[in-house]
């Protein structure tokens, strides 16, 4: 049985001395696809108007095709039968609908796990890092096809045992080592009692320095990524300013708020505009610029501390997502890795009933790969509204594609004011039953399906008739991907 979509439709009348060009983008109802049909004009309104002007001749930052990921915990591999592993056909496939990525394995636990150099037995335990668990982690990596940044302990320092793990993993994953990276969050290694004085900024310089060299000595040919900070932004620049020659990736970590524990934390908190982003984007993508360095968000996530229930895996975690992963794109970043696990409400894949299953995350990156990955980012203006939303625009392959994001909870109407005139308008929805939803979530009209495979086919395509101002429709609490040819 087909889902019946119901939408409220608004117009706005363009400009009074010149004739109405309105194009509504949603129809109140409908049950079939809507294949090269013009477009209706002049429905009702409720005035709930949001301008937005895109400058299509003005190309930014490219958005790299292995901009998306996911971060994993290291404990993670220390399993007799692991998450990640060649053998959990359906995890592939999520991964695989994603084309290309970043597979991050680090964490807390990276710091904590011991490196034995052996192969696993019945007495292992899993606070113990064996061959085997690495062998099974890089046949998994080499399934998927993802280059992996893996990330070595520091909080237990041994720059000897490190080049021996370093040395192993490198052989093991081969060509899908992407880097190396020591310490997991050093800038708090301090509260983790890692460290038993005061643990400085140089301080972590100087035993990244031992470990840099230990390891080279190991493995001449590996790169490296760093400083992994959790939030001290004051690490970043000295950090780069003197191992940017040793570097290949500046990186570090970012939650939107925390603890889980903390109650005053909803789903509308991680859907409140974040000025603190912006100002730690800013701050990689000034001290990467010193030196030509990529910079990439290496661990990130709605609620630190596990997540949240309620808020890190309903569907506003999809839209907190979608505009995070936004943001650093527009902000010179290379990528982002979503942190997870096999359970637990932030991870964006989590098994249920014994079956890997998508969650609200995940969707979002699917938003982003069919309406971001390669394309050139464009300036795009939102006027002033007192509506929480945005809008996000790139160009690829001559198409301009444009994300609208209604964390809202009115319907919106978004006036769309382009360079090139459109011919050809179409649409997939990022779209749930409510906003605090956790299942029956949907892009572009589809699900994952139970093998984890996933279609991506819109229902809603429209004839443009070479318009350079659009109306396009939202519902409340939810995000449109548009093509505009």
């Amino acid at each position: 049985m087909s889902k019946i979509y119901c939408y409220g439709i608004k117009t706005i009348i363009i400009n009074r001395t010149s004739a109405l060009i309105i194009i509504a983008l949603v129809l109140s109802c409908h049950k079939q696809p809507i294949v090269n049909q013009s477009l209706p004009s002049l429905p009702e309104t409720n005035g709930y108007i949001v301008s937005v002007a895109l400058n299509q001749n003005q190309l930014g930052y490219t958005i790299p095709e292995n901009f998306l990921g996911f971060s994993y915990e290291t404990g993670i591999l220390a399993n007799t039968n692991p998450f990640l592993n060649t053998n959990n056909t359906i995890l592939i496939q999520l991964f695989k609908n994603l084309g290309n990525g970043v597979l991050r394995v680090g964490g807390n636990s990276s710091d904590l796990i011991d490196w034995t150099g052996k192969t696993r037995t019945l007495k292992t335990g899993p606070d113990s890092l064996t061959t085997t668990d690495i062998d099974n982690f890089s046949a998994f990596a080499k399934a998927v096809g993802w280059p992996v940044i893996f990330g070595l302990n520091l909080g237990k320092y041994s720059p000897s045992i490190v080049a021996n793990e370093a040395s192993y993993v490198s052989n093991s994953l081969q060509n899908n080592l992407y880097s190396l990276q020591f310490g997991n969050e050093p800038d708090i290694f301090l509260s983790s009692k890692y460290r038993a004085s005061n643990y400085t900024n140089i301080e972590y310089q100087d035993e990244w320095t031992s470990y840099y060299t230990a390891v080279k000595n190991a493995v001449p040919n590996v790169h490296f990524s760093g400083p992994d900070i959790a939030y001290n932004q004051e690490w970043i620049t000295p950090f780069e300013a003197t191992k940017y020659q040793n570097l290949s990736l500046l990186d570090g970590h970012y939650y939107r708020t925390g603890p889980a524990t903390d109650a005053t934390i909803n789903h509308q908190t991680i859907l409140k505009t974040d000025i603190k982003l912006l100002t730690y984007l800013e701050t990689l993508n000034k001290a990467s610029s010193l030196h030509n360095l990529p910079y990439r968000i290496s661990e990130c996530n709605s609620v630190y501390g596990g997540g949240k229930t309620g808020v890190s895996d309903v569907f506003a975690s999809a839209l907190w997502s979608l505009e995070f992963m936004w943001t650093v794109a527009e902000n010179n970043g290379k990528g982002v890795n979503f942190h997870g696990g096999a359970g637990g409400p932030y991870s964006p894949i989590a098994v249920v009933n014994g079956m890997p299953t998508a969650r609200p995350e995940y969707y979002a990156m699917l938003a982003f790969k069919y309406g971001g990955i390669g394309g050139k980012i464009v300036p795009t203006t939102v006027g002033y509204s007192t509506f929480n939303c945005s809008a996000h625009a790139c160009i690829n392959g001559g198409i301009t594609f444009l994300t609208l994001i209604n964390k809202d909870a009115n319907n919106l109407s978004f006036n769309i004011q382009v360079n090139n005139p459109v011919t050809k308008v179409n649409i997939s929805r990022l779209f749930a039953p409510s906003i605090t939803s956790t299942t029956g979530i949907t892009y572009a009209e589809h699900s994952v399906n139970a093998d984890g495979t996933f279609l991506n086919a819109s229902t809603e395509n429209y004839a443009g008739e070479n318009k350079t101002n659009l109306i396009i429709n939202v519902a409340a609490g939810s995000a449109a991907v548009v093509m505009l040819k």
